[in-house]
């Protein structure tokens, strides 16, 4: 099977450069960096990098917390951080220049990855959430590199993908030394696509572990004042095609009754930001682009976070949040970060990415799903006219993040018990 896939894999091969280049250029402005995926790293001493691996900028923004950690209690070994994606690189460099070697994942065909391995030749390999590359885990075997994929999740709608490929994802996923599951649920899903019961365990969610710094919490208030003022500030962010026209509709219904508010939207992918702007504009809202500069916001104006890494500062700088990719059947977005900087949190009906995590905001009465613009306007509408009950709710979210934490010590301890001495 893992043969006629790369032989499929090697006939779509100069569609995927095609592809990949494209997107790449439309996410970063940059065209895709072809060397890295044909296998092209700098060199590396052999036998002592740890190498991460996120898809993209959130499974990357998700690593962060184990990344710092490894940096800080394994300063003598080099990190090697990667994605798949070009706005995920981006992001890594961001977060982690000065601190890992940063590049994108070369493509799985065999000779690639024995390039890509010949060149950096890690001690230990950390796959975060769901990356299942058949190749690059058979390189990992044979060349016995301890494969953990860490705070893995396995959605019902990958399930059911994998599920068609069941013998290819079978044998790649006996190459894990460990598949440490965010949730049971997780666990057994993948238990069914024939992981090795002796090496699933549970985990937790790496997300929960996220640090919120005092120096942010304190960048957002001065935020907040630069730009808003007395304003009150609904933030929208991750959000996907498809959603912008039904949150500028709900923004209208808001200022109906909350006139003194802004609109934050932070596109998923900054690429898009041209269109949302011209549609906000044609909508009859006054757009503001942050890469024009930091200017006051008026009231009932749009400012559009059209650059990456952001987001953070405007939840920390907001009153209450929508969590994209929920209106829209994508599957959502990281619920915790908005709830760990003690915000109300909204999202709409489409929850398969972030199910348990929901599910815990739900229970604790930290999370208010919608269906609509209309019912969408009226949660925001109804938080922020009651200020005393949305600032109970937002330190009910905080402390919802902080009671799940400890994924990231357990992760640090498998790490530990995989890692050879140096």
């Amino acid at each position: 099977m893992r043969f006629l896939y790369t032989l499929v894999l090697l006939l779509l091969a100069p569609f995927v450069f095609a592809w990949f280049t494209w997107r790449t250029f439309r996410q970063t402005g940059s065209p895709d960096k072809l060397g890295e995926r044909l296998g092209s790293s700098p060199y590396m001493q052999p036998g002592v990098a740890i190498w991460v691996h996120g898809a993209s900028v959130g499974e990357i923004r998700a690593a962060a917390p184990l990344i710092n950690a490894l940096h800080r209690l394994h300063p003598e070994r080099p990190l090697l951080v990667t994605s798949f994606t070009g706005s995920g690189r981006r992001q890594a460099r961001q977060l982690f220049g000065d601190r890992a070697v940063v590049s994108l994942m070369p493509y799985d065909l065999p000779f690639f990855v024995s390039r890509w391995f010949n060149c950096t030749q890690p001690v230990l390999a950390v796959i975060m959430e769901t990356e299942i590359w058949p190749n690059l885990y058979a390189a990992c075997a044979k060349r016995r590199i301890p494969l953990l994929l860490m705070s893995a999740r396995m959605s019902e709608r990958s399930f059911l993908r994998y599920q068609r490929y069941a013998s290819l994802v079978r044998g790649a996923l006996r190459q894990a030394t460990v598949i440490a599951a965010q949730s049971a649920v997780d666990a057994a899903r993948f238990r069914l696509l024939g992981a090795d019961e002796a090496r699933l365990s549970v985990l937790g969610n790496l997300k929960f572990d996220l640090s919120v710094s005092d120096d942010a919490l304190s960048a957002g208030a001065a935020l907040r004042i630069r730009l808003f003022g007395n304003a009150a500030v609904w933030v929208a962010g991750s959000t996907r095609e498809g959603e912008e026209a039904l949150l500028l509709d709900a923004f209208r219904q808001v200022l109906q009754h909350q006139p003194d508010t802004v609109l934050v939207l932070a596109p998923r992918h900054p690429e898009r930001a041209a269109a949302v702007a011209a549609f906000a504009t044609t909508a009859g809202f006054t757009c503001r682009r942050l890469t024009a500069g930091e200017q006051r916001m008026a009231t009932g104006e749009v400012l559009l976070v059209d650059v990456l890494g952001q987001l953070i500062r405007f939840y920390a700088a907001g009153d209450v949040a929508f969590v994209g990719g929920t209106l829209v059947p994508v599957g959502g977005h990281n619920l915790l970060e908005p709830a760990a900087l003690g915000l109300p949190v909204l999202a709409g009906p489409h929850l398969d990415n972030v199910g348990d995590m929901a599910e815990m905001m739900r229970e604790a009465g930290v999370l208010t799903e919608v269906r609509d613009a209309a019912s969408l306007a009226q949660a925001v509408v109804w938080l922020l006219g009651n200020p005393a009950t949305r600032t109970s709710i937002g330190c009910a979210a905080r402390e919802q993040v902080m009671q799940n934490r400890g994924a990231l010590q357990r992760a640090l301890t498998i790490i530990g018990a995989h890692l050879k001495p140096r």
